[in-house]
């Protein structure tokens, strides 16, 4: 077992609320309801914070003060990101914070939300190809 399934199968997770969220983005049906694109990016937003509360709390530190100098900088580098990514999306979230919002200008949250998923389905996949990588090789514990 690699030491990063526990956080490989949280980016599945995501991704795949992320594919729901995508299958929703309609912009007529979204005109007369926005509930259903809002419960599903409210679903969205509790497991990624939860994901990068973890990461923040567990991985980087631990890679962070790595004996190895270019994982730590890999690490480093990846949280430093992570911030500005993170800002953009609670920026967004609280954009759509309601089904009416949603509703009201359907257009702009369909495209806001297809830019979104698209930085998120980037982070994972560098996540898992670099960072993941870089941890399952080196020595230590499990996260």
């Amino acid at each position: 077992m690699a030491r990063t399934d526990r956080f490989r199968q949280q980016h599945n997770e995501l991704l795949a609320l992320a594919t729901e969220l995508q299958s929703l983005l309609n912009e007529t049906a979204l005109s007369h309801d926005g509930t259903a694109a809002r419960a599903c990016l409210g679903k969205l937003m509790g497991k990624l914070t939860m994901h990068l509360s973890t990461e923040d709390k567990v991985l980087y530190p631990e890679l962070e003060a790595h004996k190895d100098p270019a994982v730590a900088a890999l690490a480093r580098r990846f949280a430093s990101e992570m911030k500005s990514t993170t800002a953009a999306v609670v920026a967004y979230n609280g954009r759509w914070a309601t089904p009416t919002a949603i509703k009201e200008n359907a257009h702009a949250f369909v495209k806001e939300t297809k830019d979104v998923i698209g930085i998120l389905a980037d982070r994972i996949k560098r996540e898992n190809q670099e960072l993941y990588a870089a941890a399952d090789r080196s020595e230590g514990g499990a996260f």
